[in-house]
This record gives C-alpha cells, structure tokens and sequence, in this order.
C-alpha cells in the first residue's frame, strides 16, 4: 500500500471512530476509549494474477540479425492448442542473406580450392629442389673420392720411385765400391779405368741428386698439391650440404605458410557454410507455432506492466500485421488459467510483517464480490527500486490461492489482505491519540474538565490502532487531539 493510501485509509477509519464519539461527550469531545481486545496486523497490498504454468515464446536466431515484419498474428487472449501457427514474418530480407551467404561459401571454396593447390605445388618445387641439391651433393661426393683416390695414387707413385731410386743407389754404390776395390787391388791403374772411376762417381752422384729431387717434390706433393685439391672437393660438398639445409628450412617455411593459409580458407569456408546452415534454420523457425494448449498473452506475464514488451523501440502495438519486431525478446506467452499465483510489491516498512505461510485474503478487482483464501509462498529478501528515479525500496512477494477460477485471468488487478499478526488482549487506542516528541510518546488523558499528559510505550499497531504496553488502562479516555492547543 502506497503512503498516500495509508493515510487516506487512516483518516476514513479515525473519521469514523471519532463520528462515533461526537455527541457522547458534554462538549462533542473528539476523544475514544482505551480497549482491551485482540490487536490484528492486517495488510491490504495491490497485486496481479500471474500465470505460473506459462511458457514464453522469443524469435532467436543465429545468425539474422534484421527486424521482422509480421505477416500473420493471432489475437491475444485466443485460446490455442499445440502445434497452432501464432506468428509469421516476411523472409525477403533473410531470403537475401540465405543468397549472399550461399555466395560467400561458393566463393570461400574456390579460394580453398586455390590455396590447397598452390600447397600441392609449393610441396612439389620443395621436394624437386632438395632432390637436385642432393643429386649435386652426391657429385661431389664423387669427385672428392676421385681426387682423393688419384691423389693417393699420386702419392704412392711418387714413393715407389723413392724407393726405387734409393734401390737403384744403393746398388750402384755397391758396384762401385767393388769396382774401385778391384782397381785398388792391382798396382797399376791405366788412365782408363780412371775415367770408369770418375764417371761411376759422377753417377752416383747424379742419382743422389735424382734421390734429393723425387724427396722434395714428394714433400711439396704432400704439402700443397694433395692439400689443395681435397680442401677444393671438401668445401664444395659442405657448400652442397649448407644449400640442402638452407632449402630444407626455406621449403619448411614456406610450406608452414601455405598450410596457415589453407587453414584459414577452411575456417572460413566452414564460417560461411555455418551461416548458411544457420541461416536456413532461422528461415524455418520464422514460423512461430505453440508449444502447448493454453491462452495467448502477447510479450510476457508476470512483470509489473504483463504486456510492457519493447518491439524495436516502440510499444506492443506493434504486434499486429505489418509491425515491426525485434528479436532476442518475449514476443508472446502461452498459459494456462489454472494455476495462478498473486504477485505483490510491498514497502519496506512492511516487509517486517511478511513471511512465508501467513494467510491472505484475495478480492480480484473484476469480481469485487469474490473473496479467495490463500498464503504467501514467496518473499524476496532483497529489495528493488520501484522505478530507475525512485529511492523506494520494495519487496516483491507472491501467494497463491485455493481451488480453480476459471474466471480469473492473467494480468488481472487484485487486493490482498496480508493476515499478518494478531496481540491476544493488547491495550490500544486510535493510533491519532499517539504523539510523538523528542523520541518518545505522548497520549492526552481526559481528566474530568481537564487532560493530562501522559508518557506511554507503544507495541505493535495496524492501519487504525495501536498497542499502548506502558501509561494507559482500560476504560480511560484519550483525546484524538492536542487539547491544549484550543
């Protein structure tokens, strides 16, 4: 209940109790009796029948993103059966993106397509490189074991006739020590066998020259001949091996690119086809049928405005055919009438009275005759504001009722009676005999022609009365005023 209708409230009950005084007094005194009876805590609260068997009915697509345009609607409040057409839209536009989405995956295959291939090629020209480096590698493999064999036989041609010509010295030196033993022998040398002597001595030393020569040319044969041809060969075989590890690492590269790029025409070729299957799927479910038997609310029940749902910035009028929605929203509710709930918005200084099972009272605004049974079945502990610029604070709370009302429909306005508390034998008065100064309370006594004023302590209260534990006793008389004020 609202503060303004509290107060209102008040005033209508203390009018009347304060009526019922006038004319009892000797001066038509404003004033009421101190009572002794039960103190009930009621609460009268605003609420709405919701539906609570419902199910909410939202256009979701997957990929479209447009509005829609409806085509056929069926009129809320109509009692439908499963399976029952509730909304059509225009597909042209879908129709379009299905088009160009269908495009898309023809052209995101051909650009797979092309990067498969130019993998394919890239793989081949990688293989056929490394084969033709390797072919080389392998001549000049060869040709090091070639020169490295003539080499060799060089060396050993160059050693033999070393040895042969330390032979054929040695042989010779023997002859002519035997020569020139013989010569020294005999007494007598003719002038001839001098000139033998001198010429083998001139031999011998020609052949030890012979010797000295094959030496150095063995030693420059070793030294930079056999050196320089196998470091020619070598180094050509380890130029091979660095080309065959530069492609290798080169080819592996490049492939890595080109299989990064055929990944990416797949991703994107399986993106496009997606859409289209998503696309497709959207186009089918444009067609909004009932998931149950029950009636038909247009946006969604149970809110505080039951049919307060935004199409496209606008309002629900424009559920209708030729109205534009958007998606992503409660578009329409399909429920059943027999078994509604009540919800209400209480203030917070009535939700201390609020707990789940008290007893309520339900008189639907339609049928003011009507009075349904029930109890609370839900109260929200934290609590919300009741618009965006209002620093009210309110509770939602719900109950339900007994039986059926067939009657009774979603989004119907009711008031609830909250049974809240009941004082057994609580001192009270009017709660407009209470006032308060300074943090305390005050009631004016009637003393004879006179009032006194009096501290009192206060209990619980309703709309109209309140309990006085402390300062007052049954049968006295309070003024509903200031009397000293006159």
């Amino acid at each position: 209940m609202s503060n303004v209708n509290r107060l209102l409230l008040t005033f209508t009950l203390v009018f009347g109790l304060v009526q019922s005084n006038i004319g009892h007094g000797q001066d038509s005194e404003l004033t009421a009796k101190v009572v002794k009876n039960d103190l009930k805590i009621e609460i009268e609260i605003p609420g709405v029948f919701i539906a609570e068997d419902k199910e909410e009915i939202a256009i979701e697509p997957k990929q479209y993103k447009g509005d829609l345009i409806i085509t056929k609607i069926a009129t809320e409040g109509l009692t439908v059966k499963k399976g029952d057409v509730l909304m059509e839209f225009d597909i042209d536009n879908l129709d379009d993106a299905l088009e160009e989405a269908t495009n898309l995956v023809t052209d995101a295959e051909v650009e797979l397509q092309k990067a498969e291939a130019e993998l394919e090629t890239e793989k081949i020209d990688a293989e056929t490189k490394v084969s033709h480096l390797k072919k080389e590698l392998e001549f000049a493999e060869r040709d090091f074991k070639a020169a490295s064999e003539t080499e060799a036989f060089e060396l050993k041609k160059k050693e033999k006739e070393i040895e042969d010509s330390k032979r054929n010295l040695k042989n010779a030196k023997v002859d002519f020590e035997q020569l020139t033993q013989l010569y020294e022998e005999r007494e007598l040398h003719t002038a001839t066998e001098n000139i033998l002597i001198e010429r083998q001595k001139e031999g011998l030393a020609n052949q030890e020259k012979a010797l000295d020569r094959l030496k150095v040319e063995l030693a420059h044969f070793k030294t930079y001949v056999k050196s320089k041809e196998t470091l020619t060969k070598e180094l050509e075989i380890e130029k091979k091996q660095a080309e065959i590890r530069k492609q290798e690492i080169k080819g592996a590269a490049t492939l890595k690119e080109k299989e990064s790029v055929v990944a990416k025409a797949k991703r994107k070729h399986e993106r496009e086809k997606k859409k289209v299957a998503d696309l497709t799927t959207d186009r089918e479910s444009l067609k909004v049928t009932s998931p149950r038997d029950g009636v038909l609310f247009y946006g969604k029940t149970g809110n505080n405005s039951p049919l307060g749902v935004v199409f496209s910035g606008r309002s629900s009028n424009e559920m209708r055919i030729g109205g534009r929605v958007q998606t992503h929203g409660i578009l329409m509710t399909v429920a059943t009438m027999d078994n509604l709930s009540v919800k209400m918005q209480v203030l917070e200084n009535d939700i201390q009275h609020m707990k789940k099972g008290l007893s309520i009272t339900i008189r639907p605004d339609a049928f003011p005759a009507m009075e349904l049974k029930g109890s609370l079945t839900k109260v929200d502990q934290i609590a919300t504001r009741s618009n965006f610029l209002s620093e009210v604070r309110q509770f939602s709370v719900k109950g339900t009722y007994e039986g059926k009302m067939s009657q009774l429909r979603s989004g119907m306005n009711c008031r609830v009676t909250v049974h809240a508390d009941s004082v057994p034998d609580a001192v009270q008065v009017p709660i407009v005999a209470i006032s308060k100064e300074k943090g305390k309370y005050y009631c004016f006594v009637k003393n004879g022609g006179s009032s006194d004023k009096r501290e009192v302590k206060i209990g619980m209260s309703n709309d109209d009365s309140v309990q006085v534990t402390e300062g007052l006793r049954p049968g006295e008389v309070v003024y509903l005023y200031d009397p000293s004020r006159e």
